[in-house]
């Protein structure tokens, strides 16, 4: 049985130094995919686009900057003081920059602490299914 926890977390997509625009972004987590966690962005109802990343990843950028390439996240205090996490992707050539009240973010993270604990995730991994998916995508 697969058990899996999202969540909507309102984002703020920054557009200017002084410009931000309120961006739904839902957070899924599943058992049956351990390591990863998607974030569909979502406007007007319906899903824009959708990021894969790992969960651990979220975890490290919470404490402190993390990750290179495509997804880098760091906390930081914004001008009022409330803990925020920077979270910045990029895809051929562009790049957006949002971020994410941290309090948020960390609850949702121990959601998907209950649903499979951290270090635990070989444990879920069903990686004939995983290896069978990807062999049959190549063909």
């Amino acid at each position: 049985m697969v058990a899996a926890t999202t969540r909507t977390l309102e984002l703020q997509l920054l557009l200017g130094p002084d410009t931000a625009v309120p961006v739904a972004g839902r957070f899924s987590y599943r058992s049956d995919r351990p390591y990863e966690v998607r974030v569909a962005f979502v406007s007007q109802g319906r899903t824009v686009t959708t990021w894969v990343f790992s969960r651990e990843l979220l975890l490290a950028g919470l404490g402190g900057p993390a990750g290179e390439g495509n997804v880098r996240m760091r906390p930081f205090r914004d001008a009022v003081g409330l803990r925020r996490v920077h979270l910045e992707l990029r895809a051929e050539g562009s790049a957006c920059a949002l971020t994410a009240e941290a309090t948020d973010l960390a609850a949702w993270i121990r959601a998907t602490a209950e649903v499979v604990p951290p270090g635990q995730e070989s444990r879920h991994l069903d990686l004939d299914t995983h290896l069978a998916r990807l062999f049959a995508e190549r063909n």
